[in-house]
């Protein structure tokens, strides 16, 4: 399990500097000024603001040539829903050409382009609804109509998620936005933007967690809920629009069944990585990139020797189940000291002092109804002495998925879970030592 530290440290690492924040504003600043100005264009302007993961705060670094776009600018102009959207994103690409800042202009789907140093900018004509300014009509240059959008109300969503979940839901969504970077084939399409950030909204695991848990969690329920029902099925799930303004908007429209099906099996291939290799620094390293931090070889031998302690011990019993890997769990833990005080504990790390109460939670994307069995494996003088070595299975002793342990022997111990369902376990997590001084 890596730290809490280590996850703080890779979001430093992949959010934008402020250095690219500055530059990024002077852009956006500049450009909206340009469109403000513009002898002609100034007739049809009507307001300019940002939008996007930038206004959201979900941004995270720039990568050249990412094919991304990095800033998104609303334009919003005077023209009325009869005028033809192609034409209207014409005429932009050419105001915006007339400026050698923005000479490489080009018309897309929805937007006018434009590579600049480092950065991609999407600008985005629309219209304004004529009985709510809130909401905006954006145009298509291959049916050259008109189709509802909401970037105000977009933001204000994705600002209450993120206060509903203890202010973790943003630097979730920038940790998944670039596993999808680091991950995403070059053939396929996995969902981005306001659609990937409501697919993590709508399975957002438990954020009282830690950062490493919480991903895990939401990553589960992304599997959970759309792998049986819709991937294996060979067909996509409908991802409504956040906006309480629009109805019948399906954010997945446009993904193909295949490109989403690759998504959703590519975090199931990375969950079952996580599980079998277990959550550590350097598993974290294959699942999110080179900029994920790495733990110190000391540390890692450390690490080993402490669990050969465990799971070589006589006494630990051989699982008692046929064996059928059908998904993956993992152990959560919290950690009260004897003074009441709350602290981070991962897996494996740093001695705990004796009498910390601690909270074990399954976290499994195995489908109830289940059981969970508990395996405690303890070692050391001070156990064997006060015979209490264990090793055996034990059920839940909080609700379906939760156990409550003490740190009263100095030693490594291991924890571990066990998913069982209809007498076969289906799903195990791997080994959680905690070290006691």
């Amino acid at each position: 399990m890596a730290k809490q530290t280590d996850f703080n440290k890779f979001l430093s690492n992949i959010e934008p500097s402020p250095t690219t924040v500055s530059y990024i504003s002077s852009i956006q600043t500049n450009l909206r000024e340009y469109l403000k100005n513009h002898e002609e264009y100034k007739k049809i302007h009507v307001d300019t603001f940002l939008s996007g993961s930038y206004a959201k705060h979900t941004s995270i670094r720039p990568v050249l040539g990412d094919k991304k776009r990095d800033v998104d600018i609303i334009v919003v102009t005077s023209y009325q829903s009869d005028k033809n959207s192609k034409e209207v994103l014409e005429e932009l690409k050419d105001v915006l050409q007339e400026n050698s800042n923005y000479d490489t202009a080009q018309v897309q789907q929805h937007s006018v382009g434009i590579e600049m140093r480092g950065i991609s900018v999407d600008v985005v004509p629309v219209i304004a609804d004529e009985e709510d300014d809130q909401l905006y009509y954006v145009g298509d240059t291959d049916s050259g109509e008109w189709s509802m959008t909401d970037p105000k109300g977009h933001k204000e969503w994705s600002t209450s998620v993120n206060k509903d979940n203890n202010n973790e839901y943003k630097p979730l969504v920038k940790i998944i936005k670039w596993w999808r970077r680091y991950n995403c084939p070059e053939d396929k399409k996995y969902p981005k933007g306001i659609t990937l950030e409501k697919i993590v909204a709508d399975n957002l695991g438990d954020s009282s967690l830690s950062t490493e848990d919480f991903l895990i969690t939401t990553l589960q329920n992304i599997v959970l809920n759309y792998k049986e029902s819709y991937v294996d099925e060979n067909v996509n799930p409908i991802i409504c629009d956040p906006s309480e303004k629009i109805d019948e908007n399906d954010l997945l429209e446009g993904y193909s069944v295949e490109d989403f099906a690759a998504f959703v099996n590519r975090i199931e291939e990375h969950l079952n990585l996580l599980n079998t290799e277990g959550t550590t620094n350097a598993t974290w390293r294959k699942v999110l990139g080179t900029e994920f931090p790495s733990s110190s070889t000391e540390a890692n031998n450390l690490a080993l020797s402490n669990l050969k302690k465990c799971i070589g011990a006589s006494h630990r019993q051989r699982p008692k189940w046929p064996m059928q890997r059908g998904g993956a769990a993992f152990i959560a833990v919290s950690v009260t000291t004897a003074t009441g005080e709350k602290i981070e504990y991962s897996n494996n790390s740093v001695p705990l002092d004796k009498d910390c109460s601690l909270h074990f939670r399954a976290l499994t994307g195995v489908k109830q109804p289940f059981m969970v069995m508990w395996q405690i494996t303890n070692t050391g003088d001070e156990a064997q002495e006060a015979e209490c070595l264990r090793g055996n299975f034990e059920q839940s002793d909080y609700g379906l998925c939760e156990k409550h342990e003490t740190t009263s022997y100095s030693g490594s111990h291991s924890v571990q879970c066990f998913i069982i369902k209809k007498g076969i376990c289906v799903a195990k997590s791997e080994e959680f030592i905690v070290n006691v001084r």
